[in-house]
């Protein structure tokens, strides 16, 4: 089978081949060097400075939503798709109080919008974006200006970019960005990522594994306070060598080219209602009949995602992330296609 779903990812063989080898003891010499090299690569695709922690994407938003918002302060989250509620569920479950802004489904709300209701609220605290919304394949290209509208209000900026980094790039310096091992990076579930721009502000206790000051504290010693993912940072190593050869800026364009043909040659409606905002990560398409498509690209050895949250029986989502080729994507256009004729 081959994956062509919003993550975990069909890894390069060299990733497999990576990760697959007996793990360091953390402590020693070897491990540092391997991971100060990895955090090296890592610097070089987002602005920040890198934390690895183990766990996956949740964790990640998690991690980032502890450490920078307090019980009873202020937070806007804009809502457009099911990883925008997860991401307010964090932030509620940290006790803050949360103004969502309902979106809907395809679209996401313009930055003029957040800044009102920034400003109708009042001493907001945060301001938490889905870079990429993974339910509807919608991608917020906005990250540069709702980093402007936080500094405005005097807000720290949350951004959940994890189906999106780094083949979605963000080209500007944002305050905290949490993001994980397992999709546009390339690797093994396993390693929740953050990029770090801005001081951790809560002065609230958190839970001892999401500590950032505690990596921050250790990281210029290349140590973590807690076991790392080992091997996963092996096969990181080794995706970050193959996605720096290519360029951050032709790695994205690789899954713009990618999405397109998909966009193109389909004949279903993709869910992101414009252009622009089009996710070329993962792509999703309406459709009433999903599960048809689904096993019939079983068939054929190719494994998709149905849909999720209000649309999650009238939507496919196929992913263009990892080692997939023009071939793939062109044999799943033509056996989409021959089911919606049917």
């Amino acid at each position: 089978m081959k994956y062509l779903t919003p993550g975990p990812v069909h890894l390069p063989e060299a990733v497999i081949q990576a990760t697959a080898r007996q793990p360091h003891f953390h402590r020693t010499e070897e491990f540092k060097k391997v991971l100060r090299d990895v955090v090296d690569k890592l610097s070089k695709v987002a602005y920040g400075t890198p934390i690895i922690a183990p766990g996956t994407g949740t964790f990640a938003v998690d991690m980032m939503v502890y450490n920078y918002v307090n019980p009873n302060e202020n937070v806007v989250v804009p809502v457009y798709g099911e990883f925008g509620e997860r991401l307010a569920e964090s932030i509620e479950s940290r006790g803050a109080n949360v103004y969502k802004i309902r979106w809907s489904i395809g679209d996401v709300p313009p930055p003029d919008e957040v800044e009102d209701l920034c400003r109708k609220i009042r001493n907001v605290k945060a301001i938490a974006v889905v870079h990429n919304e993974t339910s509807t394949g919608v991608t917020n290209r906005y990250i540069e200006k709702m980093q402007s509208i936080a500094d405005s209000v005097g807000a720290v900026l949350l951004i959940d970019s994890v189906s999106a980094l780094p083949a979605e790039p963000i080209r500007s310096k944002v305050d905290v960005i949490a993001t994980a091992s397992q999709k546009a990076f390339l690797a093994i579930p396993g390693a929740a990522i953050l990029f770090i721009s801005r001081e951790p502000r809560s002065n609230y206790p958190i839970p001892p594994s999401m500590n950032l000051h505690k990596y921050l504290k250790m990281l210029p010693r290349s140590e973590t306070p807690y076991t790392p993912p080992v091997n996963v940072i092996y096969g990181l190593s080794a995706s970050l060598d193959h996605i720096l050869s290519i360029g951050v800026e032709r790695y994205h364009e690789m899954h713009r080219e990618r999405a397109e043909i998909l966009y193109r040659d389909i004949k279903l409606e993709p869910v992101p209602k414009k252009h622009y905002i089009r996710s070329y990560t993962v792509t999703a398409f309406h459709t009433d009949k999903s599960k048809e498509i689904i096993s019939e690209l079983r068939r054929y050895g190719y494994v998709i995602a149905g849909g999720m949250g209000e649309i999650r029986d009238r939507s496919i989502r196929i992913g263009v992330m990892g080692d997939i080729t023009a071939d793939d994507l062109n044999k799943v256009v033509e056996v989409v296609n021959r089911v919606v004729d049917r």
